[in-house]
């Protein structure tokens, strides 16, 4: 077989491929023996498809909605403790408790609710708050 022949057997199984591949494209059968292929009703896919969209989305932005809300929550937390003078050097990940004494005056404390006594409790407890790495202060559960 010489070079030529097989250049000519080459572009023959190319074309022969390139043929396949459009016949399925087509709208009709490409043999008498085939029959006629027709569009189903695809509404019924389509609603389908944006039925699931639109489901993505919506929990995506139920994510972004509560990723933003504790974000929020974070940022007010933060400042809250930020703005209360600190009479010692406070320490990243070490648990403080933020009390108000009956004049109004916010302090920051490492002594627990259940430590104070009668006689020492102060007048409000405001909450327990942990510092981040980051320089945030997150609120633990209570």
């Amino acid at each position: 077989m010489s070079a030529d022949d097989t250049d000519a057997t080459a572009k023959s199984e190319i074309v022969f491929i390139m043929t396949e591949e459009k016949k399925a494209l087509l709208p009709y059968g490409t043999s008498p023996s085939f029959p006629a292929i027709e569009v189903t009703y695809t509404a019924e896919w389509d609603g389908h498809l944006a039925g699931k969209a639109r489901d993505t989305i919506t929990a995506r932005a139920e994510e972004i909605k509560t990723d933003y809300s504790e974000l929020s929550q974070l940022a007010k937390d933060t400042e809250f403790v930020n703005a209360i003078e600190k009479r010692f050097e406070v320490q990243v990940g070490k648990d403080y408790y933020v009390y108000e004494r009956e004049r109004g005056l916010k302090f920051l404390s490492i002594i627990a609710p259940h430590e104070w006594t009668v006689a020492t409790q102060p007048h409000q407890y405001h909450g327990w708050f942990r510092l981040s790495p980051d320089g945030t202060w997150i609120r633990n559960p209570e």
